[in-house]
């Protein structure tokens, strides 16, 4: 009778857990560069993703972290918005971003990273068995473990592509780029809106963000230049653009 009880038991919590724990909290501890933290919240629910970047940036001087926000302005949140499935080449992100003093809605279609994966190099991230994986997204080389415990193919930021779901990524041979779980949560959070429609934003593509942001950047650098005595030169070491994304899909597709 006993065993009969602990039986129903147990296969009535597995039902549960099955029918209302679908939905899936991360949250990760984002180094956006040597200097600047941040955290990002992912969220999945049946097919849809989204993930949030918080608002407050903290800033590392001297060794000493202080949360920072700006005097003319609070930041706002960043939304990455997708879906878990797609149709296996790529996946369209619809995401918000920054140039000058106006926030865009942004479509990009993003091709599915080439991963290559390492069933021999494994680590625990939060008690989680998590396997390695390398790709180039957009010009950067790419560390990643993600976990076959949570089947999802979705990840921070615009990641996605592998059989789990990403607790762990960072580009390499850097100290910044990286974002690394610091809790799982698998949890339903009713007042998580996976399709906020941000109507107060204009609509572009991510080939007309680009263009818009390297042209303000180009502008902002011959500004500064004009300021500076006449003959000089600033040298430029980078490898196309800095950040995670170096390189754009339409920029590959034109070039000869």
């Amino acid at each position: 009778m006993t065993f009969k009880k602990n039986y129903f038991t147990i296969f009535f919590a597995m039902l549960f857990l099955h029918g209302f724990a679908q939905q899936v909290h991360v949250k990760y501890y984002h180094v956006r560069s040597p200097i600047a933290t941040l955290y990002e919240d992912l969220y999945v629910k049946d097919n849809d993703v989204i993930s949030i970047q918080d608002s407050i940036v903290n800033f590392n001087s001297n060794g000493t972290m202080s949360a920072v926000k700006p005097s003319v302005r609070p930041l706002s949140k960043n939304y990455f918005i997708s879906k878990l499935q797609d149709n296996g080449k790529t996946k369209d992100f619809f995401f918000t971003g920054l140039d000058k003093d106006t926030k865009y809605f942004i479509h990009d279609n993003v091709s599915k990273p080439v991963w290559r994966i390492d069933e021999t190099k494994t680590k625990k991230i939060l008690g989680y068995n998590c396997i390695k994986a390398t790709t180039n997204f957009r010009g950067t080389e790419l560390t990643a473990y993600f976990t076959k415990d949570l089947p999802y193919s979705a990840g921070p930021f615009k990641f996605f592509g592998l059989p789990g779901l990403i607790l762990d990524i960072r580009e390499e041979n850097k100290n910044f780029n990286i974002w690394k779980a610091e809790k799982v949560e698998l949890t339903v959070d009713s007042k998580i809106n996976f399709t906020p429609k941000l109507n107060n934003y204009p609509k572009i593509t991510m080939k007309e963000f680009v263009e818009m942001k390297d042209g303000t950047q180009n502008n902002e650098m011959k500004d500064l230049l004009s300021r500076m005595p006449a003959g000089t030169k600033v040298q430029n070491d980078s490898k196309g653009r800095a950040g995670i994304e170096k390189k754009f899909e339409f920029e590959q597709m034109y070039a000869h």
